[in-house]
């Protein structure tokens, strides 16, 4: 048997068996081709029915869609139709009721009008009437007491008759004239370049009591024509005033002579004033071109300066005092004395200075007035905000003062105390704290006797000790007095 399987016997089965399982596989294979292909075929088949039915789908959903929107359209052009023709109604409802507001608005304003009118009429006849009392009660009271000081009025007019003789000469009058004119043209002029301030309202009001006394002394002769009616017709007001409020009203005599006797009272203390200030003023006036230094200068302080070996002070300014702190804007405390000392040495060294002697002060000192040039070197420390201005009616620099506050220059930049403000607190501050309330401390130094006062820049560090003879002074005068000498920084 196996003998016989390896015989060929001209058959070959390897190549039939190989050939049968070729032709197998060729025919699966054609067979999944025809397979693959009849799917395709229908899902080709199926898609096209698919798309079909899709189509035939959205035609219908449009259909739908065009059917409900003109259905909507409808129904929405008859909701705005019926909301056009409610607001219609709705507005021509407003507009009636509005009008109908407005008719009853006017209506009531038409009726409170003649209320309101006869309420402020009342109100205003009370007001006079309250007016007229108080009115009637002034009149009384001043006419009563016109009539119980008029003997007084009258026995003092006689008394000050020789006086009124007096101002009546020729050259009192002349001079009074001239004073009260230069008090108020100088007023006038300084009220033009610095404002009005005190000072200003002091010499107005002593040039006004001039000018009313001489206008009494001019009265005392008689009363001028043109005059009498008026004060006549002031007598007859007075009396119908009188039956009016029942008192006693003088004449218009009377009340003229009163009223200039008072004026005179007023006149007098203004006039002893102004003879004071001019007093006070005359010796500097007198030595006002005294004498005059020519050379360098060089600062001392802030307003002090040497020249030709003669120690000035600038007049008319006040500078910080050597110690002295002023307040910036910031709310720190700096040097505004060596700032000032330093200015005053920068205007001095550009060149020679020309000063002018005008007096002394109550310490002693040379006043005068220095310039650079054309350039007075006072005027410019304090229109750079270096010092003060001198206060008072007679000020030199008060205008240049008020721009460089108003400028905020240097000491205006914050907070700052004129010298004598700063002494009298320092003063006030030390007096608390020294025995007795005597403040000035007598300092015993290489051999020397001074007192020492309390803005002095060192004061806080002098000890008193009672063993090298140093002691406690209350005033300037006591430690002269006892042979004691102003320290340097004092």
């Amino acid at each position: 048997m196996l003998g016989w399987r390896r015989r060929k016997d001209g058959f070959e089965w390897r190549e039939y068996v190989r050939t049968t399982i070729l032709v197998r596989r060729k025919n699966r294979r054609e067979r999944v081709v025809r397979a693959g292909n009849a799917a395709v075929d229908g899902l080709k088949a199926a898609g096209e029915r698919g798309a079909a039915a899709g189509a035939q789908g959205a035609q219908a959903v449009g259909r739908a869609a065009v059917v409900a929107g003109e259905q909507g359209l409808a129904v929405g052009l008859a909701g705005a139709n019926a909301l056009g023709r409610g607001a219609k109604v709705a507005g021509h409802q407003g507009l009636e009721m509005s009008a109908a507001g407005l008719r009853a608005a006017d209506d009531r304003i038409r009726a409170g009008l003649p209320v309101a009118w006869d309420a402020l009429q009342a109100a205003a006849r009370k007001l006079v009437s309250m007016l007229g009392m108080l009115w009637a009660f002034l009149s009384a009271a001043v006419l009563r007491l016109a009539e119980v000081s008029a003997p007084f009025i009258v026995a003092a007019w006689e008394r000050l008759r020789p006086v009124f003789a007096w101002l009546r000469k020729p050259r009192v009058t002349g001079v009074l004239a001239l004073v009260a004119a230069v008090a108020f043209v100088g007023s006038f002029r300084r009220m033009a370049v610095n404002g009005f301030n005190s000072d200003l309202a002091i010499a107005l009001a002593i040039g006004a009591i001039i000018a009313c006394l001489l206008i009494a002394a001019w009265l005392d002769e008689g009363v001028p024509a043109w005059l009498a009616a008026p004060l006549r017709g002031l007598g007859r007001g007075a009396y119908r005033l009188r039956e009016t409020v029942g008192v006693l009203a003088p004449s218009g005599a009377t009340l003229a002579r009163g009223g200039a006797i008072l004026v005179a009272a007023v006149v007098i203390v203004g006039a002893g004033w102004l003879v004071w200030r001019a007093a006070a003023a005359l010796p500097s006036l007198v030595a006002g071109t005294s004498a005059t230094l020519q050379g360098r200068g060089v600062a001392l302080s802030g307003d002090t300066v040497r020249v030709a070996k003669t120690t000035i002070v600038l007049s008319g300014i006040e500078a910080p005092i050597d110690g002295q702190r002023c307040l910036s804007k910031s709310g720190r405390h700096w040097r505004c004395d060596v700032a000032a000392r330093e200015a005053l040495a920068h205007l001095l060294r550009s060149g020679a200075v020309t000063c002018e002697l005008s007096g002394s002060d109550d310490q002693g000192r040379n006043l005068g007035t220095c310039r650079r040039g054309e350039t007075d070197i006072a005027a410019e420390l304090v229109r750079n905000g270096h010092v003060f201005s001198e206060t008072g009616f007679f000020s030199s620099y008060a205008s240049l003062e008020s721009k460089a506050r108003a400028a905020k220059a240097g000491i205006w930049q914050g907070k700052a105390e004129r010298p004598s403000d700063y002494r009298a607190k320092k003063w006030e501050e030390a007096k608390r704290e020294a025995p007795k309330g005597c403040p000035i401390k007598g300092n015993v130094s290489r051999g020397r006797r001074v007192y020492v006062l309390p803005w002095a820049r060192n004061y806080e560090r002098v000890r008193i000790s009672r063993r090298r003879g140093e002691r406690w002074f209350c005033s300037e005068d006591e430690a002269l007095a006892a042979g004691w000498k102003p320290s340097g920084q004092s």
